[in-house]
């Protein structure tokens, strides 16, 4: 390819992220990694080899627009205007809402919702032409799940951000989409704060990050479609809940009951 396409990726440095990184790199495409993590960001250039010679990376954190705008600037003065952005960077926490505090909230919808509009305000004027931005979102935006209740809304509102700023946008030929994978089998959930009681549990079957990685790259390539959820099941669970919420609501209701008598 003489002129690859560039794709930026918030949170580059593990799961999802890292997987996308090397997909896209496999692809053809360049790419520019953002992260907080320095170490983990130099061992996925290293890891990644003769496909390194297309990847850059830059320190930033999503819940700083400083910080993101700086490597930003030096993500397209590196490799050219962006042709796709994945705001993939995001945090959990575990645990029943009782036991959340208002910080442990607030610092989840400032990385999950805040984040990706900070990552969108920072890559708009950076954009090329006919350019895809997908904020990586969950089917818990559509499935209300215990000890995830923080996470879910904060997913529900990323959702309706994206719904308005595709409308928004659409004069500008910016494409934005979500991407809304069941559980994904990486290290997110040992890296969320865990208050109150710690629990072995693990909503669904685990996709791969790799799986995950593929539906993204398909979106930004095609612009489309608007929102992908993945894998099948969960999606028709989702409906199943937008039709009968309260068969699902009592069937989570004896899976939560089921595991507090575990304890």
């Amino acid at each position: 390819m003489s002129n690859p396409r560039h794709l930026v990726i918030t949170g580059a440095s593990s799961g999802i992220g890292a997987a996308l990184v090397r997909y896209a790199l496999e692809q053809g495409w360049q790419v520019s990694g953002i992260a907080r993590r320095n170490e983990r960001m130099e061992q996925l250039a290293n890891d990644l080899g003769e496909l390194s010679s297309r990847f850059s990376w830059f320190q930033g954190d999503v819940c700083d627009s400083e910080s993101l705008n700086k490597a930003m600037e030096l993500a397209v003065t590196s490799r050219g205007p962006f042709d796709g952005v994945v705001a993939n960077a995001g945090r959990g926490v575990d645990g029943e809402l009782l036991e959340i505090s208002p910080s442990d909230l607030a610092a989840v919808y400032d990385s999950n919702v805040t984040g990706v509009h900070r990552t969108l305000l920072a890559a708009q004027d950076r954009m090329a032409t006919r350019g895809a931005f997908v904020a990586v979102s969950s089917v818990a935006a559509f499935l209300p799940i215990p000890r995830m209740g923080a996470y879910c809304a904060t997913k529900h509102a990323l959702e309706a951000w994206a719904a308005a700023a595709r409308m928004e946008l659409d004069d500008k030929d910016l494409r934005v989409m979500t991407c809304c994978p069941g559980t994904v089998r990486t290290e997110f959930f040992e890296a969320a704060p865990k208050p109150g009681k710690v629990w072995d549990w693990r909503p669904g079957s685990a996709l791969q990050a790799s799986q995950v990685a593929k539906v993204i790259f398909k979106q930004v390539r095609r612009r489309g479609p608007n929102r992908r959820i993945i894998p099948w099941f969960a999606r028709g669970t989702a409906n199943i809940y937008m039709i009968w919420p309260s068969l699902v609501e009592w069937t989570m209701r004896k899976a939560l009951k089921a595991m507090r008598n575990k304890q």
